[in-house]
């Protein structure tokens, strides 16, 4: 029988024979996630959804109260996107990485990443920050319009404090938003996984 592959959330799972078993392993991109045995194909694709469902629950029970995972699963969605990752992407994380407390303004990055202006990197930013989010299965806040703020995937508002809890970062970002020096400061999650990934 061949091996037959199906989708579960985010990740595909492969099945097919093993030996005298059925064997299913589950990918995110080409990252083996999740592997389980079975007495037939639907035995293992259970399992090893078992398995996926299990980790889900693992992830969310260590998220921050913004909803933001763990380092290590920043460091499993980084090392995926990070072999095909533009040039200009890789100098905005470095130079982030590097400022003085992990706090940079987008015309910094645009710098980093050779843009002409804050315009390019505050787009380019939020475009790698939504395919952060979409690897880490991260829902960041909206703005008043409703459109989602994606940078919030790698970088948080250093104003938002648990002192003074009437404060959003939807108030601090409207706050800060018009003289182009806002920073953004890289979340803690982020600093650790990029630094074991070498960066």
């Amino acid at each position: 029988m061949a091996f037959e592959t199906e989708q579960h959330g985010r990740f595909e799972i492969k099945s097919g024979p093993l030996g005298g078993t059925w064997a299913a392993n589950a990918f995110c991109r080409k990252l083996l996630v999740a592997k389980a045995v079975g007495a037939s194909r639907e035995d293992a694709i259970a399992a090893v959804k078992a398995n996926l469902d299990r980790l889900g629950r693992a992830e969310s029970a260590v998220r921050d109260e913004e909803g933001a995972p763990s380092a290590s699963v920043y460091e499993a969605a980084f090392a995926l996107l990070i072999p095909d990752m533009p040039d200009s992407y890789m100098a905005m994380l470095r130079a982030h990485l590097a400022a003085s407390d992990h706090l940079i303004s987008a015309t910094r990055l645009a710098q980093a990443a050779g843009y002409t202006g804050h315009e390019g990197a505050n787009l380019h930013y939020g475009k790698l920050g939504q395919r952060i989010a979409d690897e880490i299965d991260f829902d960041p806040p909206r703005r008043e319009d409703g459109t989602k703020i994606w940078t919030c995937a790698i970088a948080r508002d250093p104003s938002l404090d648990t002192d003074y809890p009437d404060t959003s970062m939807l108030d601090a970002l409207a706050g800060n938003f018009d003289d182009l020096h806002f920073e953004w400061q890289m979340r803690p999650q982020v600093v650790t996984a990029l630094r074991a990934l070498g960066l």
